[in-house]
């Protein structure tokens, strides 16, 4: 974090050590106060915060939320020049929408699988990179669609996210007709 905050660099991250969560868990008082930033989630946040293993001041944030009955805890950290501790909500939605970015690069690795070996070239390693990127994101507009177009479908089609990986899956080992009637283009899956 230092070397991006010297950089000049806007950071955003989340301490990734499970004791820097609970410290900051220790440090609560009566005086801190909640505040919901999403469903099933609060923050409570304090500016410019020193902690020992930065040696510029931090925003953190700490996250409460559950995963299914189990209570768990985040902790969000902050350089830079926006007020992120004046809007929780927003520095929580801001932080959270990276997920579907970080989903899309793990997409690209196992459902679109891109292999360095099958091109030799700077240049043609970078386009397959957008096409496994690419290919994803119409899978995603496709599962939209369907869920839309077909308000009867079956399981995964249902659904109007469902995960990439289970589409393709589905999608992959279905047999279907495909056949050209007038106007349209028609897959039967029978």
């Amino acid at each position: 974090m230092a070397l991006l905050s010297e950089m000049g660099y806007e950071v955003y991250s989340k301490a990734y050590s499970h004791r820097v969560t609970q410290a900051m868990h220790r440090r609560l008082t009566a005086m801190n106060s909640w505040t919901r930033v999403g469903d099933n989630a609060e923050m409570v946040a304090w500016k410019d915060l020193r902690l020992d293993f930065c040696p510029y001041p931090l925003d953190v944030g700490l996250e409460h939320f559950y995963t299914g009955q189990k209570e768990c805890y985040a902790l969000l950290l902050h350089y830079g020049s926006e007020t992120v501790t004046e809007d929780l909500p927003g520095w929580f939605s801001f932080y959270n929408g990276r997920q579907t970015i970080e989903a899309g690069v793990k997409e690209g690795k196992h459902v679109f699988q891109v292999h360095h070996l099958k091109v030799r070239s700077e240049a043609g390693l970078a386009i397959q990179e957008e096409f496994s990127a690419l290919a994803a994101n119409l899978v995603r507009w496709a599962t939209l669609w369907l869920h839309e177009q077909c308000p009867g479908a079956r399981p995964p089609f249902d659904q109007p996210q469902a995960s990439v990986k289970q589409m393709v899956r589905v999608a992959a080992n279905t047999s279907a007709l495909v056949f050209w009637q007038t106007e349209a283009l028609v897959v039967a899956i029978p």
